[in-house]
């Protein structure tokens, strides 16, 4: 047991290192945690980071329904800002007839929108906040109101849905290497009580002895 916890003291000792360098953006191969973990802690790591592989191919490849809902958005709020563009230069009947167009397109995307979280509900996970609707929260004639797409790069964009799931492979290491050094550090206690109990009782019975 002495030469276990003295091999676990130098793996948990090189742990720490490996964590301060991930910490610090510095280079840590997969060698290193295959080395250094316990063959199932390694694991974890490698089908996490194939968990992550299979998201990011997932997000490069939207549904149909979520690609035309991005275009039909795209289309309404440069509607929309044509409108606004027009008020503000003093274009008032320009700006109404602009603003009627923009109003109708929103509506239809509400209405899009409704038909294909009915469709499929599963879709809500590509939206960056709560794409089903009601009376009482429908969004109108604004894109302030309507969610954004996930992969969208707009400032509106909240970051919700799928990609609280998405992680980077240096999460993923940092990770993998705090939970083997929370484990290691448990391990290492336990196995100390108990080395202080076996010396505690070899001393009662020597005593005893006496």
């Amino acid at each position: 047991m002495a030469d276990k916890a003295t091999s676990d003291e130098k793996r948990l000792s090189k742990l720490k290192h490996i964590l301060n360098r991930i910490r610090h953006k510095e280079t840590v191969q997969n060698r290193q945690l295959r080395t250094w973990l316990s063959k199932e802690a390694y694991e974890q790591f490698e089908n996490e980071r194939f968990e992550q592989q299979k998201l990011g191919k997932m997000l490069k490849n939207k549904p149909a329904q979520i690609v035309e809902y991005e275009q039909r958005l795209k289309k309404a709020t440069f509607s929309y800002a044509k409108a606004d563009a027009a008020s503000r230069a003093g274009r008032h009947k320009v700006a109404q007839k602009m603003s009627g167009a923009s109003d109708t397109q929103f509506e239809r995307l509400l209405e899009f929108l409704a038909e294909i979280m009915y469709a499929d509900p599963s879709l809500e996970m590509w939206f960056d906040r709560n794409a089903i609707f009601d009376a009482t929260n429908s969004p109108h004639t604004s894109a302030e109101e309507f969610p954004c797409v996930i992969t969208s790069l707009s400032l509106r964009n909240k970051k919700g849905g799928i990609l609280n799931s998405k992680r980077t492979i240096k999460r993923l290491k940092e990770d993998a290497v705090e939970r083997e050094i929370e484990e290691l550090t448990a391990e290492l206690v336990d196995n100390n009580l108990i080395l202080e109990r076996l010396a505690a009782g070899k001393k009662i019975v020597q005593l005893l002895k006496r």
